[in-house]
């Protein structure tokens, strides 16, 4: 079986080196996790695998069969609404002993299992885009065939790109992907939103996105490295009769809460109207 202790020594095939892909292809090598020569990653034409072979420094093939029989780990990094076709394909490549990682939202660990008809260990892993600089959330599942080994596993590869925690309920993974998966493009939308209330009051429009892009960042590391409820932290900021408090006031005017709540459950019913 993998081991963690393995994991330089074993080979990796990236089924659809897109962007999240050839992130991780690129934070693997970088970080000394896996060698160059030991990744191979798929595009479908032969003009994009040469181009991510220059863009990531690795082998790249078009044959998704081949890559799968010279690796141990196989991360499928296609599309939901490609991943049957790609499974088909190499269903007859796969051994019990690889463990495949699925990235793909709305398909579950059991979707690829019975796809295969084998009893192959399955990681279901939800990145975000902030993956590709290294400041990603993952969130990982097992399937019913996967140990704390394979999670171990995936755990480190997916470590190489930022956060990472771990679940054992996979209904849940729709709520990951509505508050994670989704959650950078609602903080694009509030960073927008804060410039240009910026640019009303007079900033020029370059310094308003670096003071807002800069302020939700300072303000999630906060959060995440003094443990303290977020709460407590805009207490902290929020003086009596001062300047934050009438901006909290227009926040809760406009329905904030109740709007990002609102956000978070409705994506999560759409993607489990796509996972059925």
């Amino acid at each position: 079986m993998l081991t963690i202790t393995m994991l330089r020594e074993t080979k990796i095939a990236i089924i659809g080196l897109g962007k999240i892909g050839g992130a991780l292809a690129t934070s693997l090598v970088r970080n000394k996790i896996v060698p160059v020569d030991h990744i191979v990653g798929t595009t479908g034409h032969r003009d994009s695998a040469l181009e991510a072979a220059k863009r990531y420094g690795i082998r790249t093939l078009t044959d998704n069969v081949r890559a799968v029989r010279d690796a141990q780990i196989i991360i499928l990094a296609v599309k939901p609404q490609t991943m049957k076709r790609v499974l088909t394909e190499i269903q007859g490549a796969i051994r019990e002993d690889h463990l495949v990682i699925t990235l793909a939202a709305a398909r579950t660990t059991r979707f690829i299992e019975e796809t295969f008809q084998k009893e192959i260990p399955v990681v279901r892993a939800m990145p975000n885009t902030p993956c590709l600089v290294n400041a990603g959330m993952t969130v990982l599942c097992p399937g019913r065939y996967a140990t704390k080994k394979h999670i171990e596993i995936a755990r480190k590869i997916f470590a190489s790109v930022g956060l990472v925690a771990i679940i054992d309920n996979e209904d849940l993974m729709d709520a990951v992907t509505a508050l994670s998966g989704s959650g950078p493009a609602y903080a694009y939308i509030m960073i927008e939103a804060l410039a240009e209330g910026g640019v009303k009051v007079g900033l020029p429009r370059s310094l308003s996105t670096v003071l807002a892009a800069q302020s939700l960042l300072g303000a999630a590391k906060m959060v995440l490295e003094t443990g303290e409820h977020p709460a407590k932290l805009k207490d902290e900021v929020t003086t009596p009769a001062g300047v934050t408090i009438d901006g909290i006031m227009a926040l809760e005017d406009g329905g904030i809460r109740v709007t990002l709540i609102k956000t978070v459950d409705r994506a999560t019913a759409k993607s489990k109207e796509l996972s059925q």
